[in-house]
């Protein structure tokens, strides 16, 4: 453990706290994506199943479950208790364009043929583009607001994290993974318009971010 990964950590939190506690104070659940989030839960689904095989230690095991259960909270939220306020027809991303590719490159692509290896392999590559859904909605609305640019924000600044954290371990353990390190690139990728967005707009006060409609 190192402090780029404790940081990470502690901001990945910071994010789904965020997101539940503004769709659990406002009773709604406008402006978030519901596929991404039940791409979330099966990301933690598919990779938290060590839970059962084996132990790290207490603050892994504690972390592992405080996801699983935030993140399944979120989409009963989202597709039950509040389902009246789901955006269905914004968020109209095609799941299946990113499940498929990413259950065949788990396969081909991986550290292991065993079925925990190729579950956690899945749940990275899933990682990295799980976010879209919702980034498409916001481009779909034409804007998002303050506190769902918030929770996007601290998702974004915990893969940037835990970019720096996978340097440090190279540097001082040698270690490279390189499945999770091409994965973390591509994903944070995806967040670096919506950085910049985030730091010239948001920021300086605005209640809403807008963005450009698509064409």
């Amino acid at each position: 453990m190192n402090i780029f990964r404790l940081l990470g950590d502690m901001s990945h939190l910071v994010a789904i706290i965020i997101l539940f506690h503004k769709i659990w104070k406002s009773k709604s659940c406008s402006g978030i994506s519901g596929k991404s989030q039940v791409l979330f839960g099966l990301v933690f689904t598919t990779r938290y199943l060590d839970l059962f095989t084996s132990f790290i230690s207490v603050y892994n095991t504690v972390m592992k479950v405080v996801f699983l259960v935030l993140a399944y909270a979120t989409v009963y939220l989202i597709y039950l208790r509040f389902r009246s306020s789901y955006d269905s027809e914004s968020d109209s991303f095609r799941v299946e364009f990113l499940l498929v590719p990413v259950a065949g490159l788990s396969f081909l692509e991986n550290y292991a043929f065993s079925p925990l290896e190729i579950l956690w392999t899945f749940s990275i590559y899933l990682e990295s583009v799980a976010i879209l859904p919702q980034l498409f909605m916001i481009t779909k609305t034409g804007e998002a607001e303050s506190i769902t640019t918030h929770y996007l924000f601290f998702l974004g600044l915990y893969r940037a994290l835990y970019l720096a954290n996978w340097v440090w371990r190279y540097h001082t353990e040698g270690f490279f993974d390189q499945i999770a390190v091409v994965s973390g690139v591509v994903q944070t990728i995806f967040y670096c318009d919506f950085f910049y967005l985030y730091f010239t707009k948001v920021l300086r006060g605005s209640g809403k971010m807008t963005l450009p409609m698509p064409v």
